[in-house]
């Protein structure tokens, strides 16, 4: 628990030092800055989208004097250049005599006297598989005989080039190898391929040399038993070595070039293009590409003003938001990363569009523009701040699109982005749920649908292939909106210490199982909260707070009680109570104890901000009156502050609302036959001794908003005890009975 709460501190030390750090114009500034390096101008669009095998629409001439790259013939000069390389080779110069070395070894270590006890050592030292057969053999014959011949065979072998396989020679084209000795690896030497030599003919030349030099037959085979197991390859490929001589081989390579002249014909009116046809193009495609960033350049400084107008409302509308969570750095931080975020999607599926278009001239480049996920950010700010940002971060970015965009459909897709986004974030707004999240990507969808049909409308154009595809993409518009959003929103609620409406109407479920819990460990404190979100809810809506906050709110505000829920009354059913047993005081910490329990809960299970502080603030620094009162009546003479809670105070709207509806639920129990008049002047009881202890100081609740609480509160509490509540008529009818009864 410790870990956790360091680790819980460490974050908020975090959070305070960013806040510190990036005020609100330092982060206008680096907003600035990211969509100028977004922008910067580059080569984005195509000149003349032609193909191989294309039809020529018209006679096109070079603008200007270049060269240009045969990319074919200079493939073709590499390819030549990497299988002339030779092969290089490690070569062990050391191979025979180590070998030889290690058989004088091995027979140094047989136990003359008990020779059957070394043969593990014998073959280990040779590093062979043992053979107790050829052992014996070996022991039949001087240990000087066999060593004498076996080097004698080993020795013909010196010098030679030995590898495992000559095949493995024939899989590289050129007709000799590079062989460097492993002690010195910087000396190479080039050798044709006919001077190596295999493992099998090494094996041929020392059996010949063994049959030559022994007649004894017994102890030739012997020999050749042994030293046919010890010849190995001294030769091994080397296959780093030769691809760094490749890649050195190709650098070297010259490439091809052709010569254009300025005003030469590249390709004439209705002929076929030819690959040279296309690397010509290609070639001037790059160079009017390069003159149009200039062009670029300026709607980029356009597009810099535009955004600074628009952020600059942007920023008037933070201003009349008065939320300790929304803040307006928050919001300013928010809204730009959404923006830069939209705005590389953009630029992304720009260059999916024309890589599709340059590879392929029949499919449309329109069809991959109109596919874009374009509504993220609106439906985002949507769901995470209001509507009128998300409206006016629509204009910003439909302006924006059709700067940056090198689409021929460049204009429709700014229209097509504007009212896509306005669908979505509409969408959202009525659907705050994470299955309206797709729900929302479908009136995307439905947008996009009903906004290309038009633009082929207008142009006169009919249903064709190119309509067709363009549909199809842009109904996966909607869908990759609402997957991305799906995706992106419990990052930002992370990043950015936010609690949305959608997460609160998850946990506004029942069927939580924190709140499952609640209503096992402690079924009294259950349906006590359960009443305080009706009348936190009510009171809400009457005032212009957020509902939802105050419901979910009510909902977790003693979630603490899970720790020890004995200790508090609502759930004692068999008529004990452990506090008769505590001093106060220890009673009292007790109470207390169950809002530091709860803030812990909360945090456990990211209940988010909005809970975290309404379960911290919901009792704000209020005298614990009966544990006080009864530590006096104990002589005592107790500190008030060791019976007060912690706090803070309310610092929002929904925390004090919360605040008077635990207290007026917790006293209502206390009710017999309640009549309306009585309901009343018994809230606006309780609402007056919270307001005049100074709970409600800093939560922005005005003497007006406290009179309509209690309006709220005496409704929902008419309907909790209707059954038995006298109404006006009643009332004055039993006092005229009354009055009659008397006469």
């Amino acid at each position: 628990m410790e870990n956790k709460g360091k680790k819980e501190k460490l974050k908020e030390n975090i959070y305070h030092k960013l806040d510190r750090l990036f005020n609100e114009h330092v982060v206008v500034g680096l907003f600035f800055l990211a969509i100028i390096l977004i922008n910067l101008p580059r080569s984005s669009s195509t000149y003349y989208n032609l193909q191989v095998g294309d039809i020529a629409p018209k006679t096109i001439r070079s603008t200007v004097s270049m060269l240009v790259e045969d990319k074919e013939a200079t493939k073709k000069r590499v390819e030549s250049a990497l299988n002339n390389v030779p092969p290089v080779f490690d070569y062990n110069p050391q191979a025979i005599s180590s070998t030889i070395d290690s058989i004088k070894k091995a027979f140094s270590l047989i136990n003359p006297q008990d020779p059957q006890s070394s043969i593990d050592q014998f073959f280990k030292t040779l590093k062979i598989k043992p053979s107790h057969t050829l052992y014996l053999r070996i022991l039949k014959y001087e240990p000087k005989q066999i060593i004498k011949y076996a080097s004698i065979a080993l020795k013909e072998l010196q010098g030679l080039y030995i590898v495992p396989s000559v095949r493995e020679l024939y899989k590289f084209s050129p007709n000799k190898i590079i062989v460097r000795d492993i002690k010195k690896p910087d000396e190479e030497k080039l050798i044709p391929k006919d001077d190596v030599t295999d493992v099998l003919r090494a094996k041929i030349i020392a059996y010949n040399t063994l049959r030559d030099e022994i007649d004894d037959a017994g102890l030739r085979n012997t020999v050749w038993d042994l030293i046919s197991q010890l010849i190995m390859p001294n030769l091994t490929f080397n296959s780093l070595a030769t691809q760094k001589k490749k890649e050195e081989a190709a650098k070297k390579v010259n490439k091809v070039f052709f010569k254009i002249s300025k005003g030469e014909i590249i390709v004439r009116s209705g002929d076929v293009i030819t690959k040279a046809d296309y690397l010509k193009l290609n070639a001037l495609n790059s160079i009017k590409q390069k003159e149009n960033a200039y062009v670029k350049f300026i709607a980029n400084i356009l597009l810099f003003f535009l955004m600074s107008i628009v952020l600059f409302k942007i920023y008037e509308i933070t201003k009349a938001k008065k939320n300790k969570w929304l803040t307006k750095r928050r919001i300013l931080s928010i809204t730009e990363t959404l923006i830069i975020i939209q705005f590389l999607i953009f630029k992304l599926f720009n260059y999916l569009a024309n890589v599709v278009s340059f590879s392929s001239a029949d499919f449309p480049q329109s069809a991959i523009m109109f596919s874009t996920p374009f509504a993220v950010a609106a439906m985002m700010l949507a769901i995470m701040i209001d509507f009128e940002l998300a409206f006016l971060t629509s204009i910003l970015l439909s302006v924006s699109s059709w700067l940056i965009t090198s689409a021929d459909s460049a204009s429709n897709f700014g229209l097509y982005v504007f009212f896509g986004s306005i669908a979505g974030a509409l969408g959202i707004r009525r659907e705050r749920t994470r299955t309206g999240i797709i729900k929302a990507g479908i009136y995307v969808s439905l947008s996009s649908i009903i906004l290309i049909v038009i633009f082929h409308l207008l142009k006169g154009g009919q249903i064709n292939k190119v309509m067709a595809t363009e549909l199809v993409l842009g109904l996966g518009s909607g869908v990759l909106s609402s997957i991305i959003v799906s995706g992106l929103l419990p990052v930002f609620e992370y990043t950015f210490n936010m609690t949305t409406d959608i997460k609160l109407l998850e946990l506004g479920n029942l069927n939580n199982p924190l709140l499952k819990e609640l209503a096992i460990k402690a079924p009294g404190t259950y349906h006590h909260s359960i009443v305080v979100s009706s009348l936190a809810e009510a009171a809400a809506s009457e005032i212009g707070a957020n509902p939802l906050i105050a419901k979910v709110g009510s909902y977790y505000h003693d979630i603490g009680k899970i720790k020890k829920p004995m200790y508090f009354v609502e759930n004692q059913t068999d008529g004990i109570n452990p506090h008769d047993n505590l001093k106060p005081s220890i009673s009292a910490l007790i109470i207390k104890n169950h809002v530091k329990y709860g803030v812990e809960i909360a945090k456990k299970h990211r209940l988010g901000n909005y809970i975290i502080d309404i379960i911290q603030q919901h009792h704000g620094t209020s005298l614990i009156k009966y544990f006080y009162n009864k530590a006096k009546e104990n002589g005592l003479n107790p500190k008030e502050e060791n019976f007060r809670y912690p706090g803070p105070k309310p610092q929002t709207k929904e925390a004090g609302i919360v605040m008077i509806a635990d207290e007026v639920e917790a006293a209502s129990k206390t009710l017999s036959n309640p009549t309306v008049a009585h309901l009343n002047d018994f809230v606006r009881e309780i609402t007056n001794k919270i307001f005049l202890d100074g709970q409600l100081d800093e939560c922005e609740l005005t003497l007006k908003d406290l009179n309509k609480i209690t309006t709220s509160f005496v409704n929902v509490l008419v309907g909790i005890f209707h059954h038995r509540i006298e109404y006006p008529d009643e009332e004055k009818q039993n006092e005229l009975n009354g009055d009659s009864k008397k006469t």
